[in-house]
């Protein structure tokens, strides 16, 4: 099998991931400065070497396979592999200087962002830092993206994943829109307009603990958008009730723009990961962020309870 794997170039599993991403031979080729032929030629080397059809060829466009998707995962893990390679030689050479790229949702990049950030480029002034702030969980089968924090249930056994933390998520409205209404448990919440995180349709099912006991509710409402802030920011106009990360909503109930509705009830505690490829210590530029990160990143997330609603 290692002696297959000597026929295969480097240059067809580039080629081949680049169609995948782009969506097409010419795109691909664009991106790879090369000839539209010499993409189509590394492809059907693949195949041939694979005996599997990786592509299926429309007029305009192509897609992948169920096989050619299967191998793409794996081609982007090893190119981003071969990527590390060059950085750990010219790092030798120059020390921790380069770009990082971090992906993590908008809301905690967020906080990472303007609060880890900083204190990275003063132990480090030579290191670019930017964060790819997105919900989607492929950010590290991109090769350049260095590392990345993701919220909720975390499985890939091609990754080191470091648990960081976690938060609850909080019921909040604004002031002027409880005024008038009672909200005494989570039921109550079936007859009011609520601001669902969907991209797709409003609805959703809100799932509430307290003290060992669990409650789930089907809400609905005229809003639904795939955005926490823009959530948040409809709550405090006063569009509805939100259920939102604790972390993006301290400062609002401090201010007084938001309360805390039903506090002796909130989510299970959702966790949090640090992300990041097998190897990537070995970089001093991506070892310095994650060394870092590994420190400051828990401090963004506070013990939340349910009589604390704005912490400390």
């Amino acid at each position: 099998m290692v002696q297959d794997l000597r026929t295969i170039p480097l240059v067809a599993l580039q080629s081949f991931h680049a169609v995948a991403k782009t969506g097409g031979i010419s795109a691909a080729a664009a991106e790879l400065g090369l000839a539209k032929s010499a993409v189509s030629r590394h492809v059907a080397q693949l195949e041939a070497h694979f005996s599997v059809k990786l592509l299926e060829r429309g007029a305009r466009s192509v897609r992948l396979t169920p096989v050619g998707a299967r191998l793409d995962t794996r081609i982007a893990s090893i190119l981003a592999e071969v990527n590390l390679l060059g950085d750990i030689a010219s790092e030798e050479r120059a020390g921790v200087s380069g770009q990082v790229t971090v992906a993590a949702t908008p809301e905690f990049g967020g906080l990472v962002a303007t609060r880890v950030f900083p204190q990275i480029q003063a132990l480090h002034p030579g290191l670019k830092l930017v964060m790819r702030p997105q919900y989607a969980f492929e950010d590290m089968q991109d090769p350049g993206t260095d590392l990345a924090f993701r919220v909720g249930t975390f499985r890939d056994d091609r990754l080191v994943a470091r648990h960081i933390g976690g938060f609850r998520r909080w019921l909040v409205a604004s002031p002027a829109f409880v005024a008038d209404r009672s909200i005494q448990q989570p039921k109550d919440l079936a007859d009011e307009p609520c601001l669902t995180f969907r991209g797709d349709q409003p609805g959703a099912t809100w799932r509430f603990s307290r003290g060992g006991l669990e409650a789930g509710v089907d809400v609905d409402g005229p809003l639904a958008v795939h955005s926490f802030q823009i959530l948040h920011d409809l709550a405090i106009a006063g569009k509805g009730v939100a259920f939102l990360p604790s972390f993006m909503t301290r400062s609002a109930l401090a201010a007084g723009q938001l309360v805390q509705l039903l506090p002796d009830w909130d989510s299970p505690v959702i966790p949090v990961y640090l992300s990041f490829r097998p190897g990537a210590r070995n970089i001093a530029r991506v070892a310095a962020v994650i060394d870092l990160a590994e420190r400051v990143a828990p401090t963004l997330l506070p013990p939340d309870g349910p009589d604390d609603p704005i912490g400390t």
